[in-house]
């Protein structure tokens, strides 16, 4: 009985057991609903994603335990899009412990050098470029002008500052002016290696855009496409003689009875030769100089020049190179009437012509010395070397950069027209020469309008270089 009772016990234990592990199995078993498969770990036990999760608390894998190669990898839902990498603020540093390089190339900038290496080199770096501006003239209608600013407008952004990688200003416009009080050496429009130079710093890249140069006496631009590299200047050359618009250019005319019409002189106290003179306005009209559109100088300016308009006429009929004083032809007074008494007449010439020396011949005027080393007052102004060399000095003097073409008429005489030639070579001035011309007159040493017309075209054909 005894024995009985112990068996029943021992096999209720052993149910007992029995229930209790089969309890533990069915908690620690995966839910299949999930669709997670499970890996058992090198132990044979299971856990989340393989990492041996235990009842009670997370336990974390060791970093030593290796990868099984043959577990898969978690399948991606394919509903759940993916995230997207979060973009880098260029304006950030990516590594705080790498120091940011700003960026210093700012839209004014000031030149005070004459070369352009000076103005730039020793800025250049990886974060901007270098552009070296040349200021030439393949001709020679800007050649002296003073080159004040040099502007370029690109298509984007080519000026820029920061500051710890911040943005502190930018511009599509690069500006760069004259900022020396040099008055000697100031950076003009040249040719050949005598070219002005400008130089500016820019951002890297590919670029079109317009140039826009100010001088003394205009604004000129152009149009051009540039590529910049990092740390390197690069050349541009801007040719004024071919700028998108070319300026007009004012012509004075200093002369005798031949460059004179009633009407155009800048002075009423000057006599006019034409037409009230000319023969022909009455005895044969189609050659007469009955208008002022008849005249050398009116045909050259109009006519021939491209982008002419006239400053002052300064002729007086009867006029000597040297000095000498006249009456007026309206009040009657003693005026001062020679053409170097009238060398401040104009009012801003880009370029002077002067046609004289008939009647220094006509009159016999002593030729004089040639006075190369005297300053302006010093030149004894009653012999004609002397007094033409004045007259140029004080052109020059007076109008910054003027542009002087001289005519030899065909009336002169040797010693006159070599004297005249001398000046001008001297001088390095252009001249137009008409001994052993023929020359139709209407009455003494005065042209017909078809000698005008001719006169016109061989001054603009030997100087076309000097006259837009």
């Amino acid at each position: 009985m005894l024995h009985m009772k112990k068996t029943l016990w021992s096999l209720l234990a052993v149910l007992a057991l029995t229930f209790a592990v089969s309890s533990c199995e069915k908690t620690t078993a995966p839910d299949k609903d999930a669709g997670t498969e499970q890996t058992p770990d090198d132990g044979g036990n299971t856990g989340g994603e393989g990492s041996g999760e235990q009842p009670g608390g997370d336990t974390p894998t060791d970093p030593d335990t290796p990868t099984d190669p043959d577990t898969p990898d978690t399948p991606t839902d394919p509903d759940t899009p993916d995230t997207p990498d979060t973009p880098v603020d260029p304006e950030e540093p990516v590594n705080p412990d790498v120091p940011v390089m700003d960026v210093n190339v700012p839209a004014q900038q000031s030149k005070y050098y004459m070369s352009a290496s000076d103005d730039i080199d020793d800025m250049l770096d990886n974060t901007n470029s270098g552009m070296k501006v040349l200021l030439t003239d393949s001709k020679f209608y800007a050649v002296g002008e003073r080159v004040l600013s040099v502007s370029f407008e690109a298509d984007k952004t080519i000026a820029k500052v920061t500051s710890g990688g911040q943005t502190v200003s930018e511009s599509n416009v690069v500006t760069v002016t004259w900022m020396s009080k040099d008055p000697v050496n100031r950076p003009k429009v040249g040719k050949g290696s005598d070219a002005g130079e400008y130089g500016m710093l820019c951002l890297p890249g590919t670029y079109q855009g317009t140039f826009t140069v100010k001088t003394n006496r205009y604004t000129y631009q152009f149009t051009r496409n540039v590529t910049l590299q990092p740390a390197e200047t690069t050349t541009v050359t801007l040719d004024f003689a071919a700028p998108l618009v070319q300026p007009k250019r004012k012509v004075g005319i200093m002369g005798d009875s031949i460059s004179t019409f009633d009407g155009a002189l800048c002075n009423p106290e000057y006599s006019p030769y034409y037409p009230a003179n000319d023969p022909n306005v009455s005895a044969n009209p189609s050659i007469a100089v009955n208008s002022q559109e008849r005249t050398y100088w009116w045909m050259l300016i109009n006519n021939y020049m491209k982008n002419g308009v006239l400053d002052v006429n300064s002729s007086w009929s009867g006029t000597r190179v040297v000095h000498e004083v006249k009456n007026g032809r309206q009040s009657g007074r003693s005026v001062n009437a020679g053409f170097v008494d009238r060398a401040y007449d104009f009012v801003d010439p880009d370029i002077i012509i002067i046609h004289g020396g008939t009647n220094d011949k006509n009159q016999s005027t002593p030729l004089g010395e040639y006075t190369w080393d005297l300053p302006i007052g010093q030149n004894d102004l009653t012999k004609y070397r002397s007094a033409y060399i004045e007259l140029i000095k004080k052109l020059q003097n007076r109008y910054e950069g003027v542009q002087i073409i001289i005519i030899v008429g065909d009336m002169l005489t040797t010693n006159y027209s070599t004297s005249t030639i001398e000046i001008a070579k001297h001088f390095n001035i252009p001249y137009v020469s008409f001994v052993g011309v023929t020359v139709d007159k209407c009455k003494g040493s005065h042209p017909t309008y078809p000698a005008f017309n001719m006169m016109a075209q061989t001054i603009y054909e030997t100087c076309k270089d000097y006259l837009p």
